[in-house]
């Protein structure tokens, strides 16, 4: 029996093509979360870490195991199998029109009113947790993380910045760097407390994603920063923009590099405001800002070396399976992202001058060098184990998905 359900476990694992957005935007946007909230550096990595499971624990892994052989590959599929409840509960996760029952604005803010209660519950928690305070601080900033996974996907699997906002009385917002970005959700419901009575209808892609429909999750992403992918839906067909499907809002995607970069990026741009927004909504309830308050000045370099190497080899697990899985930015990564793939898929490190790119970037392929060797794939240690022993993403998805998949409004 226990093989069997091994088995099942990974048949689910490797089922589901869908995702978010890609994991160096995820990133980018839990970084720029970290520093508004005063985070030390490890503290807002373990947090992209929180922030990676919902899509390693769902779709990124089944990507990238075609481009791992013998023992990564083993490592990858016994994890996978080990933790089906994890992926069970990761689909929700994701903002996702799952069987395409998500229909109504009502079933958005559903989403959003469960993952916040859920979110404050368990930061709030944590706090009289009878535990090892190295255990309370990870608990803390990898559900933190896992909970902006799902707030961040809003942005990038719904079609909010088609909208032209400049039409209703919630307009777009001048950034303070330049440039705007939508109102997020939340700034929206604050004028409108009826999203029912809205004067526009949300529209999330279908998954999984059925032939011949527009809106299928392949077409409305805003994954990555080139709109290319593979559309699933169409088996055999080549990669391919999906610009043509992104030609609304205030930066219609046109086709061309410039549009459709400035396409993504407005989405990009809006989820980190509401990744802002998002952990002051959750800091009012007291005892979760208390959790955030002890957790986001947690420095390993002074006071656990060995967890500062747990969290190393957690950053190049994540970016190696992203980059395998072609989830880093696109299957095709543009300028210094694609060289970063391109030679930690072929073991070449030193074919990357670590001082080009961004720091992010530069800083990675300092600790594959260090690491020996980019695939580190060590699915132990606590940032990892924190899962199946605390079982977040379940906890994160409670009232919003039932056993059998589906999402469970009509229940509520």
């Amino acid at each position: 029996m226990r093989k069997a359900s091994a088995l099942l476990a990974l048949v689910a694992l490797l089922a589901s093509p869908a995702a978010g957005f890609d994991t160096y935007w995820h990133s980018q946007c839990s970084q720029k979360v970290g520093e508004q909230f005063g985070f030390t550096a490890d503290a807002w990595k373990i947090m992209q870490l929180g922030n990676f499971s919902p899509d390693f624990f769902g779709p990124v892994s089944e990507h990238a195991s075609p481009n791992f052989k013998g023992t990564e590959l083993v490592a990858l599929n016994q994890y996978g199998m080990s933790n089906a409840q994890s992926r069970n509960a990761a689909i929700f996760l994701h903002f996702d029109n799952l069987n395409n029952d998500l229909r109504t604005n009502s079933d958005f803010d559903l989403i959003f009113t469960h993952l916040l209660q859920n979110t404050q519950k368990l930061l709030a928690g944590y706090t009289k947790l009878q535990v090892d305070d190295r255990v309370r601080k990870a608990l803390v900033l990898v559900t933190l993380g896992a909970s902006l996974h799902a707030v961040q996907d809003f942005y990038s699997h719904s079609d909010w910045i088609h909208n032209d906002f400049n039409q209703t009385d919630v307009k777009m917002v001048t950034q303070p760097s330049g440039g705007v970005r939508a109102p997020t959700w939340l700034e929206f419901r604050n004028r409108h407390a009826d999203p029912g009575k809205w004067p526009f209808q949300v529209k999330s892609g279908i998954y999984p994603p059925p032939n011949n429909a527009p809106n299928t999750h392949t077409h409305m992403n805003h994954d990555n920063s080139r709109l290319m992918y593979t559309e699933y839906e169409n088996p055999g067909q080549p990669l391919r923009s999906q610009a043509e499907y992104h030609n609304a809002g205030p930066a219609p995607a046109r086709g061309d590099d410039a549009s459709d970069l400035a396409h993504q990026q407005l989405a990009v741009k809006t989820a980190i405001a509401a990744s802002i927004e998002w952990v002051q909504k959750v800091e009012e309830n007291p005892d979760a800002r208390k959790a955030i308050e002890s957790a986001k000045g947690w420095n390993l370099k002074k006071r656990d070396r060995h967890l500062g190497k747990e969290l190393e080899a957690g950053m190049i697990t994540e970016m190696s399976v992203s980059c395998a899985a072609g989830k880093w930015d696109g299957d095709n990564p543009p300028g210094d992202r694609g060289s970063l793939c391109n030679s930690m898929l072929a073991r070449r490190l030193n074919s990357v001058d670590a001082t080009s790119g961004s720091a992010i970037d530069s800083e990675l392929i300092g600790l594959a060098a260090s690491l020996l060797g980019p695939f580190v794939l060590k699915f132990t240690g606590m940032f990892w184990d924190v899962h199946s022993q605390y079982h977040i993403l379940e906890n994160l998805a409670d009232g919003i998905g039932s056993g059998s998949g589906r999402y469970s409004f009509a229940k509520q």
